[in-house]
Parts: C-alpha cells; sequence; structure tokens
C-alpha cells in the first residue's frame, strides 16, 4: 500500500487550470522528485499536500486513511511536513526555537533546546550557534534551520520544495544525506527540483508535470539529465553551446537613453566573447575581516563569475563592489576613470545589484504585470502611440519568457515564483544602467527553458556593451553563464577557470572540484 495516494487532483485559479487530473503514489522509504517548467504547478501541488491551500476536487489518502488538510498545522498533525520554496521564520526566534517551533517540544526553555538542536543543525551541515536569532543569519541558510526542523518534526511523508537551490555542492550533499535518512526511517520524500542532475543522484523515481498533467512516471535510472530536461518542457533540449572564440568587429553602442518597450530579442546563437576594452579594473579590494586582497579585471560586455564557500569572502566582495560593506582599494578604474570606494565620496563605485531573495523581487505584489514592466509612472501624461507601444513591449516580453498568465492585468503575486523571478530580472535589466551591473544567482530556481531565457537577456545586456558580474552557489548557473569562473578561497580569488574551450558540463566539473578544494 502507498504512503500517500493521490487521485484526480485539480486546481484552478480564476480561468487558469493549474492542476488537471493529478495522479501518483509515493511509498514508504520512497524519495520521489518533481520536475517541471516553471508554471507547470509544482508548488501548487505541494501547497495542496502542506494543507496551504485545497484542491477543487480529487481525493488523497496518508497511510489508507482519507487525507484532507486543512492548514499547514493540520497536515502537520496527519503526517506531513514540508520545506517551502520562500522560507519564513520569525526573526526574533533563537535558531534553536524556530527548529523546534512545530514540534511538542516548542516553548522549552532555550537551555534545553540547545544540544539537542545542534545534533541536528549538524545532521544538515550548519554550523551556527543555536542560540543565534533567526534575523542574525544569512537568508540562504534559513532553508537549512528548515530541513533541520523537518527532522525533528514526527511527520511520515516530507515535501522539500526547491530546498537546494540556494546550496552550495556540500550542502546539497548534506541535503541529500538528510533525504537518504529520512528513506532509511521509512518515511516518503517529495523532492522538488530545478537543478536536475543532483536530484537524478538521489531520487528513486521521477515524476515529470506538465501543463498541470503527470506526463512522466519513471524510474530514475532510465533517465539522464538531457533526456528529463527534454520530458520536462515537452521538446528536445540541447545543452548550452561553448562560448564563441572570435571576437566581434565592433560591439554595439549602448541602447538610447529614451524609454524602450520591454522586450527581449530571441538569439539562437552563442554569445560573442567581449570586448578586449577593460571596463572595471580593481587592484587590492580588502573588506577587513573577510576579503584579504582581490585584484579584478572585468572586460567590456564580459560576464565573469564568482563563487566559494560561505565563509570564503565571496558576499563580501559583491557587497563591496555594490557599496553595501566599507572596503578600501590601491586602485580603482570604471572605463578609463578613476573611482573610489569611500563612503564620503560622491563619486564613489556603487554597482546595482540585483538579488531574487529580496521580499517579492523588490516589485508590488498586487500590481498588475503591465504595471510592473512599465517604466513611466502609470497615469503619467503620453501620447497614445507610446502607451500602446509600451503595451505591445510589455506582451511582447511576456511571450518571450513564457509566462504563465492569460493576461497582462495579472497581478505579479499571482505568478509562479519562477515567473516572477524572469519578470522581475527583465525590468531590473532593463531599468538599470547598462555599464557593470552585479547579479546574485539571477537564474535560481528556473527551469532549462527559462535558464535560456535569462542567457538571452544577458545576451542582449552584454551585446550593448554591459559588463556583467554573477554571484552564485550554482555551477551549473556559473558555466552556462559566464565566459570566466573565480573561485574564492580565504579572501582572495585563488583560481579562475576559463569557460571559453570547455563544455558546460566540462565546466561544472571544474567548478565543483575547484570549489571543493578550496
Amino acid at each position: 500500500m502507498a504512503l500517500l495516494q493521490v487521485e484526480g487532483l485539480t486546481k484552478s485559479y480564476g480561468a487558469r487550470r493549474v492542476l488537471r487530473e493529478v495522479a501518483f503514489g509515493i511509498d514508504e522509504g520512497e524519495i520521489v522528485g518533481l520536475v517541471g517548467t516553471n508554471g507547470a504547478g509544482k508548488s501548487t501541488l505541494g501547497d495542496v499536500l502542506a494543507g496551504i491551500t485545497a484542491a477543487d476536487s480529487g481525493a488523497m489518502t496518508l497511510q489508507g486513511h482519507p487525507y484532507a488538510p486543512l492548514s499547514p498545522e493540520d497536515a502537520r498533525h496527519l503526517g506531513v511536513g514540508v520545506v517551502e520554496q520562500l522560507v519564513r521564520i520569525d526573526p526574533a526566534l533563537t535558531v534553536a526555537q524556530a527548529v523546534f517551533r512545530t514540534t511538542n517540544q516548542a516553548g522549552r526553555p532555550q537551555a534545553e533546546l540547545r544540544r539537542q538542536a545542534q545534533v541536528l543543525l549538524a545532521a544538515v551541515s550548519l554550523d551556527v550557534d543555536p542560540d543565534t536569532q533567526v534575523g542574525d543569519l544569512p537568508h540562504f541558510v534559513h532553508g537549512l534551520v528548515e530541513v533541520a526542523r523537518v527532522l525533528a518534526e514526527d511527520t511520515r511523508m516530507v515535501v522539500l520544495d526547491e530546498v537546494s537551490a540556494a546550496l552550495l555542492p556540500l550542502e546539497v550533499s548534506s541535503l541529500h544525506a538528510v533525504a537518504g535518512r529520512l528513506k532509511r526511517q521509512g518515511r516518503g520524500v517529495l523532492y522538488i527540483s530545478h537543478r536536475l542532475p543532483e536530484m537524478l543522484a538521489v531520487v528513486d523515481r521521477v515524476l515529470v508535470l506538465r501543463d498541470g498533467r503527470i506526463a512522466l512516471d519513471s524510474p530514475a535510472g532510465a533517465l539522464d539529465p538531457v533526456r528529463l530536461a527534454a520530458e520536462t518542457v515537452g521538446e528536445p533540449v540541447s545543452l548550452p553551446a561553448p562560448r564563441a572564440a572570435g571576437l566581434p568587429a565592433r560591439v554595439p553602442d549602448p541602447a538610447p537613453a529614451e524609454p524602450r518597450p520591454e522586450a527581449l530579442p530571441v538569439r539562437t546563437s552563442p554569445r560573442l566573447a567581449a570586448s578586449e576594452e577593460v571596463a572595471l579594473r580593481v587592484r587590492n579590494l580588502r573588506v577587513p575581516g573577510a576579503v584579504e586582497g582581490v585584484d579584478l579585471v572585468l572586460r567590456r560586455g564580459e560576464v565573469i563569475g564568482l563563487t566559494g564557500h560561505r565563509s570564503s569572502g565571496v558576499r563580501e566582495i559583491a557587497g563591496a563592489l555594490s557599496g553595501e560593506l566599507p572596503a578600501i582599494t590601491d586602485e580603482l578604474v570604471l572605463h578609463g576613470k578613476q573611482r573610489s570606494l569611500a563612503e564620503a565620496d560622491d563619486d564613489c563605485l556603487s554597482l546595482p545589484a540585483y538579488r531574487p531573495d529580496d521580499d517579492a523581487y523588490g516589485v508590488d505584489p498586487g500590481e498588475t504585470i503591465a504595471r510592473t514592466l512599465t517604466r513611466e509612472a502609470w497615469g503619467a501624461l503620453t501620447d497614445v502611440r507610446s502607451e500602446i507601444a509600451t503595451l505591445r513591449g510589455v506582451i511582447k516580453t511576456v511571450h518571450q519568457l513564457d509566462v504563465k498568465t492569460l493576461s497582462i492585468r495579472t497581478v505579479f503575486g499571482a505568478l509562479s515564483g519562477g515567473d516572477q523571478h524572469k519578470l522581475a530580472l527583465a525590468r531590473w535589466m532593463s531599468s538599470a544602467p547598462r555599464d557593470v551591473v552585479v547579479l546574485h544567482e539571477p537564474t535560481r530556481g528556473l527551469d532549462v527553458r527559462a535558464r535560456t531565457q535569462v542567457r538571452q537577456l544577458l545576451d542582449e545586456a552584454t551585446a550593448h556593451g554591459t559588463s556583467v558580474v554573477v554571484v552564485s552557489v550554482d555551477p551549473d548557473e556559473l558555466a552556462e553563464c559566464c565566459d570566466r569562473v573565480g573561485i574564492v578561497a580565504g579572501g582572495r580569488v585563488a583560481r579562475w577557470i576559463d569557460t571559453s574551450e570547455l563544455a558546460v558540463d566540462a565546466v561544472r566539473d571544474r567548478i565543483v572540484e575547484a570549489a571543493t578544494a578550496a
């Protein structure tokens, strides 16, 4: 008998059908992967299982008994726990309190929780003091705190929704060890992820959700990442091509300053190599206590990546470049002009930075897609032709990014997390200065097709001369997007990996190897 059995599950939001007669089962001691494009209904399915939302029709059983949770608390009481894609923990709680907040030990004195919390935190390879307040932790480790919580709960079924998206390879290995532990305990695990190679390494079976239906139910051993990617999007998929070797005869001039429609071109060829012109030169960058001395040279139209362990200094390098952290340099030159990192200097460098984990991506979730992608204030005096051109640009962007919506009047917050991410990044890139920008994990949580769309977005920016620094823990993202990747360790760039002559999987392997060694 299956631990969890789902039959005929349907769910709609207005006129949009999200789940269509979904049916599958998960056995005791089984890890089942769930994949699908952004907007395919994965998180909605996870929310139904977790009691966050109710299905319109269909039935579920858990250990042979009817299962229809009324809330997340009810789901946990019945035996289903979940780690959500968007983690929300009361920042005033200590880590120990957060780990045990949904168990029968909630409310016990901190001193009694500390030792048990340490054991669970060690199991997920999270080296933090249980007495630390959650609000003092970096956001990217909140997911690991939630995984420790799942271990503390007495649940039979666990849903992991995109938990690995913000994790380092070593942390992913720890997550897989936790999934294996849950399996040995006889629990069932639903593992939702877009990172296909790592998911195939841990799951027993894979479900592909396409257009709201289960399109494939297959043993993991019968699949490889390329075939699974093709099954996910419903068409053949090829791996990203290596960078072109030749330099363009001329790098296009920057786009004009006047407003233009929000539209993304479709590119079918590899991105052209960067110009030899130096856009940014940094010599001996230091951030006290974190960065010991970093030299960076970024060419016009180049995309470089930076990665490393949490304590490597990589985040501090990015923070210094974007003006968020105090830092000093021996030399800083932007397009031939001497600049400064000093806060008191009016001419200080402060590169625009994009982070997908900002609340609602810096966008009002109650605003429509049309207003979100419109540069001018809504209702500003303008002519009809300009307004029509703007709306056509919005529609074109929505189509080219394959956003799952019936109307550009849909509110931003009603979109899937992946579609919100794509539109927010497109909006940000169109408004950011076309100079040098910092992107934190621009493809995090996106499916294989959406990652290609983000690469096209970067192609458009670099073709107009923008230089990009990508900060990421995802080796696949770095391999797909970057011309060079710097491995940061001990506050320095320990090694540079040139991606130009290597296939994406070879670059990925080198990044993982170098990051592990560092």
